[in-house]
């Protein structure tokens, strides 16, 4: 399959180790794709004019993912700040507000569309800031959405019709809390609805199947970008296979792989 990521970028900047990482969900889910088995996957978006701009371009063009019809701004890469803890848990604080992401918005042309309809899927997560183009993008290609933790009914009514793969965070839910979640949403449009859960099995959703899906037991290092991993081997082996169970666990040893190096897909540069 082919798949192209639209949106956010950001240097996930780990304050005690003095160092940042390329990141950002659209970032990680086209890393990722390609690394679970994706024939191309790109990434288009808004990149800062810094030197930490610079390495997130080396680090995709390392990685094989293409970048198309990226934009350059005069602006900085945003930098969220995280802390680790003694588990590999990460927690975020805000960083610099005056950021490309915080600044501008992605505006697409019919050049980008043009380019886009030559993939199979497109992934778009709440910080992509796209949602107007929704219903062009999903005229086009299959559309993969990351809600995250979002809870916004209304939101989710003008978002979810044109959503094809829709997922969700939702570590708190208990299951019968999840397969409620997850069944009022999908009748809105989705062809699947995927809650992950952190320790807890994640809830895959179709209207004729469901599964539930067991993490990994690895030893844990940093869980930055694990979800984002998920999507990627998730959308990489359903969209091949469309073998809900056989997608569940290929996007569960994405997640586990993930949580055993630092960063969202590794290359430190120190600050």
């Amino acid at each position: 399959m082919k798949l192209i990521s639209i949106g956010d970028n950001v240097a996930d900047t780990y304050v005690k180790q003095r160092s940042y990482f390329p990141g950002g969900n659209c970032v990680n889910v086209a890393v990722d794709a390609k690394k679970a088995g994706a024939e191309v996957s790109a990434y288009l978006g808004i990149l800062g004019d810094d030197d930490r701009a610079q390495h997130i371009e080396k680090s995709l063009q390392a990685e094989k993912v293409d970048l198309v019809n990226c934009r350059k701004a005069y602006a900085p890469t945003a930098q969220p700040r995280v802390l680790l803890t003694t588990a590999g848990d990460r927690t975020f604080k805000a960083g610099p507000k005056n950021s490309a992401l915080h600044l501008l918005s992605l505006r697409l042309t019919p050049d980008d569309f043009k380019k886009i309809a030559t993939f199979d899927v497109s992934h778009l997560s709440i910080d992509s800031g796209i949602e107007a183009y929704l219903p062009e993008l999903h005229r086009l290609v299959k559309v993969s959405f990351d809600f995250s933790d979002l809870r916004d009914d209304d939101y989710f009514k003008r978002v979810l019709p044109n959503v094809d793969y829709a997922f969700f965070s939702g570590a708190a839910l208990e299951d019968e809390q999840a397969v409620e979640f997850a069944k009022k949403y999908l009748t809105l449009g989705p062809e699947v609805v995927v809650i992950t859960r952190g320790e807890q099995p994640a809830l895959v959703l179709t209207s004729q199947t469901a599964c539930y899906q067991d993490p990994q037991k690895v030893e844990v290092i940093d869980t930055m970008g694990a979800g984002d991993s998920f999507i990627a081997g998730f959308l990489v082996s359903y969209f091949d296979h469309k073998n809900l169970v056989q997608a569940a666990q290929a996007a569960s040893k994405n997640a586990a792989a993930t949580c055993q190096i630092q960063g969202g897909f590794g290359h430190p540069k120190s600050f």
